[in-house]
């Protein structure tokens, strides 16, 4: 008799809620070293703490007083659009829970507020990282700050639902076909809205109900939706997949089809305008770094974590996190170089020692450039202004520059 009653359809959602927990940790588990995770996120947290400290306590940097609200709303649209909404549904159900209205309507509303609690906390925690802008910049309370996290909060629960009742609907290009106009339109309804409402509380408040009304009202047209138990078990896979999938891609390449032709650099056109064996050599590794979807998907990456990383923090931490940048992405070049230079193909060929190491100062010089004018540009931007950023950039290529030819020398002398 107990466990006939412990078997309702509130306690198949929380097993399942708990089943699906405990294997997304146990695959975390599994992928991550969490003793090299705790060296680098006490480090990371204790900046990141000190960082945002600065931002209550220090004058804010020019990037942060000229963010405009639209702006900075319109940022935080495009992460409420992160996550979607899991009910639980399997493909096993249709045996039984298909036909009940009853257990498949409590699967899908315990759903529904489960997501629309993550989206909260999630609007949350944004809102609190923005808060020095909200309260130094736009001159808003703490009380309209916590206001605005519950307005964020119920519209990204609406956002959610609406564009779930759409994934479940429609596959392939139609539904994107109706997923961008709808998240184009809601976040330009949102950026609207929030831009008016933000200055008085009372306006807050309404439009806080107002959100809270029309989430009730989607909720219940999701609830008597019909024929979509397929999508719903599809968009169920999707979800708790994705963290999996996000996972795996940091441990295992994923098998890609074989291109017959690159996407960049297709045609034998010359970069240096000297055609010397060094500088063919520099030219054909610069190619064949870019031609590598891995390899440039990684130099993409880099440069925009490295010019974030300096375009945050304040004067002068700015300064040193940069120079450590830049010792980094030289090593990190020249180990790119000694992948080429040591393939079997190059091995074919027979070089001098000296050309190789020539087209090795040029090829790292040809990969650092792009990035170090960027970067040093960024620095400058966000420090001094943008007119000084042009400054800083021909100060950190020609910086990048010095430390280049000194790695190389180094190397030189190593392998002589």
């Amino acid at each position: 008799m107990e466990a006939f009653q412990a078997y309702t359809p509130l306690g198949l959602y929380r097993r399942r809620r708990k089943e699906h927990f405990n294997e997304q940790l146990k695959n975390l588990k599994l992928v991550v070293d969490w003793t090299v995770w705790v060296y680098l996120l006490v480090p990371g947290l204790l900046y990141l703490s000190g960082w945002y400290v600065s931002l209550w306590s220090k004058p804010l940097p020019s990037w942060a007083t000229g963010l405009t609200l639209p702006t900075l709303t319109g940022l935080i649209d495009i992460v409420m659009l992160t996550g979607g909404i899991l009910i639980f549904v399997e493909e096993a159900d249709v045996l039984f829970l298909k036909s009940r209205s009853l257990w498949m309507r409590t699967l899908m509303r315990q759903g529904i507020y489960r997501a629309c609690l993550q989206h909260l906390g999630k609007m949350i925690a944004i809102t609190t990282l923005t808060a020095p802008l909200w309260s130094r910049v736009y001159d808003m309370s703490f009380i309209h700050i916590a206001l605005i996290a519950i307005w964020f909060g119920a519209v990204a629960s609406l956002q959610a639902i609406v564009l779930h009742m759409t994934k479940v609907r429609y596959t392939g290009w139609r539904r994107w076909l109706r997923m961008i106009p709808f998240a184009i339109a809601m976040g330009i309804i949102t950026i609207g809205a929030t831009f008016w409402m933000h200055g008085q509380m009372w306006t807050l408040l309404a439009g806080i109900v107002a959100a809270i009304l029309l989430l009730i009202m989607v909720g219940r047209m999701r609830l008597e939706m019909k024929g979509t138990f397929e999508g719903d078990v599809r968009e169920d896979l999707r979800e708790r997949l994705k963290f999996t999938a996000l996972l795996l891609s940091r441990s295992i390449t994923k098998p890609k089809a074989p291109r017959t032709r690159t996407m960049i650099f297709r045609k034998p056109r010359k970069l240096l305008r000297h055609r010397s064996i060094s500088n063919r050599t520099a030219e054909t590794a610069f190619k064949a770094f870019f031609r590598n979807s891995s390899t440039m998907k990684l130099y993409l990456q880099l440069g925009g974590l490295s010019i974030a990383a300096v375009a945050l923090p304040p004067f002068p931490v700015n300064v040193i996190v940069c120079g450590l940048l830049i010792i980094m992405l030289s090593v990190l070049f020249y180990r790119s170089w000694d992948v080429f230079a040591t393939s079997e193909y190059v091995q074919l060929v027979s070089y001098d020692t000296e050309a190789l190491n020539h087209a090795a100062t040029a090829m790292v010089r040809m990969l650092f450039v792009p990035i170090g004018s960027l970067m040093g540009f960024s620095l400058g931007a966000a420090w001094l202004g943008w007119l000084e950023g042009i400054v800083t950039a021909a100060a950190v290529v020609a910086f990048g520059l010095f430390v280049l030819s000194i790695t190389g020398w180094v190397r030189y002398i190593r392998s002589a």
